[in-house]
């Protein structure tokens, strides 16, 4: 994908790439951020999310947002929005998704990392109305600060995969 990513009206590629010497099960795989501002060279190691399948790269209003499965479940998903930071000229996590199947059905949290405000979807087949019931919850949980990209750890996403754990279905 070309796109003008961090503004300065040059164009800036991001992509996703496989090692080659590898099944496309197993190769290890990295989102790529050419900027043109920077000249320089930006990635993500999928490796965070344990192995993943990419869902294609969308961007729009100036935000990055992909999708990333495990390997081998399908079911557990983390989303990610990122945006060029003008004013730090970083690139900045400013959203984050986070989806499981559970015994049920499933759950859906999303996390603006902007405002602090979270969502919990839960939906699960109740067994005494014979229907599949949704519930909601909202919530807010202060962002610790910027998270940039090369802040990205094992621990970050553990930490944002909790927000908002009390409302989780078992």
């Amino acid at each position: 994908m070309v796109v003008d990513f961090d503004k300065d009206k040059k164009d800036d590629v991001i992509t996703v790439i496989y090692q080659s010497e590898y099944e496309l099960h197993s190769a290890k795989k990295y989102l790529i951020i050419y900027l043109s501002s920077k000249n320089k060279i930006f990635s993500i190691d999928f490796d965070l999310f344990n192995g993943v399948f990419v869902i294609p790269l969308r961007y729009k209003n100036d935000v990055l947002d992909f999708l990333v499965y495990q390997e081998g479940t399908g079911v557990y998903g983390h989303g990610l929005k990122l945006r060029f930071n003008q004013k730090g000229k970083e690139i900045q996590l400013i959203g984050y998704d986070y989806s499981y199947r559970t015994p049920g059905g499933h759950c859906y949290k999303t996390y603006n990392l902007l405002t602090g405000n979270y969502t919990v979807t839960n939906d699960y087949y109740n067994i005494q109305t014979g229907k599949t019931e949704i519930e909601n919850f909202k919530g807010y949980k202060k962002p610790a600060g910027k998270i940039l990209i090369n802040m990205f750890s094992h621990k970050l996403f553990d930490d944002l995969s909790s927000v908002g754990k009390e409302f989780e279905r078992d």
